[in-house]
């Protein structure tokens, strides 16, 4: 394989050209698939195929609520269940796209600290799996919501890579955005419905299309739907309609035979979803009046990734003191590993508000 010389002067191995010549053919498999349910595990596929990815999943990740795995053949359910279950909130790909208007390639340098980088949630998360690498390439959806290919790799993504997948992303996206329209004509025009409950208006606020699950949703409630719609409509925005629930607007183009210059309505759930949280943040509130001040001190080293040795010496002591307190910590908090630990700090997350 050759290489390139960057600016800094160092040699950079260049992407493989066969890998790249794999891209093509199932780019167009992904293509033919647009407007369909298989779309965004073809795409998937395809940026796996040159990426040389041993793992990939797609994620849904909303501003308002909780991620979901939309597509996971190849994840075990315990690693999901832990992710779930409040790991999210210190994930830094939750974290960005908790913003507007998130999209484009990155890697984990982009979206963390190296604080972060070298902490449990790397440590430990992608030791679960048997990778050492994660990049992401995240698509901007409606409703305040991010779609996200995720790859990982038991060897790290090289720089040219990356630099190749961010030259494509302008195709991809341009594929993401034509699904996208289609699959909300499809919708309406079938009258089906994926995912959440939704709605049409054309321009004048008038109903053009609800879901069964739109209407079950709404049933009773003290608003209106035509109250509502133009309640979001006039606001141009995502608003709250009590009782945890969320509106979002997206405005349709011209181009939408439906309804022309309307606006697609859809209602999300914002009671499921915490808000992120920082890791330093988080170490220093977990198992705050459980422990001595020493034994939090040592919790929050090795939940940032330091190895008993490193540990001593950043605290001034002997390997064998340190070991006696992790030994006293662990009966307090009936643990008996350093994966207990774990597994109990993620269980905190999702308690911690």
């Amino acid at each position: 394989m050759g290489a390139r010389v960057s600016r800094s002067g160092s040699r950079q191995p260049r992407a493989d050209p066969a890998a790249t010549a794999r891209l093509y053919p199932s780019l167009g498999r992904a293509a033919d698939c647009i407007g369909t349910a298989a779309f965004y595990r073809r795409l998937m596929d395809a940026i796996g195929l040159m990426l040389d990815a041993d793992l990939s999943m797609v994620m849904r990740y909303s501003r308002y609520s909780a991620p979901e795995y939309v597509v996971h053949d190849e994840l075990q359910a315990a690693h999901m269940e832990y992710y779930l279950r409040g790991l999210y909130r210190v994930d830094p790909v939750y974290r960005l796209c908790r913003e507007p208007g998130v999209q484009g390639v990155y890697n984990l340098d982009d979206v963390c600290t190296p604080e972060e980088r070298n902490g449990e949630y790397f440590s430990i998360f992608l030791q679960m799996t048997g990778m050492a690498d994660d990049l992401v390439v995240l698509f901007a959806a409606p409703a305040g919501s991010t779609i996200g290919l995720v790859y990982e790799r038991k060897t790290a993504f090289r720089r040219s890579e990356v630099e190749d997948l961010r030259r494509i992303f302008p195709l991809l996206a341009g594929m993401h955005g034509a699904h996208e329209r289609l699959m909300l004509s499809t919708l309406a025009d079938q009258r089906r419905e994926r995912g959440k409950p939704f709605s049409i208006v054309d321009h004048d606020g008038r109903r053009v299309f609800e879901s069964q699950s739109w209407r079950e949703a709404l049933r009773g409630k003290v608003r209106a739907t035509e109250k509502l719609a133009a309640q979001a409509i006039a606001a141009g925005r995502s608003i709250d309609i009590g009782a945890g629930l969320i509106v979002h607007v997206e405005p349709l183009d011209a181009g939408f035979a439906l309804a022309p210059n309307g606006c697609l309505l859809i209602l999300e759930d914002g009671s499921d979803g915490l808000p992120p949280i920082s890791y330093e943040q988080a170490l220093e509130r977990f198992l705050e009046g459980k422990l001595t001040p020493r034994e939090r001190e040592i919790v929050r080293l090795v939940l940032l990734g330091f190895p008993t040795s490193k540990l001593a010496e950043r605290l001034g002591l002997s390997v064998n003191t340190v070991k006696n307190h992790k030994k006293r910590l662990y009966l307090k908090l009936d643990i008996t590993t350093e994966r207990e630990l774990f597994l109990t700090f993620v269980s905190f997350l999702f308690q911690e508000k």
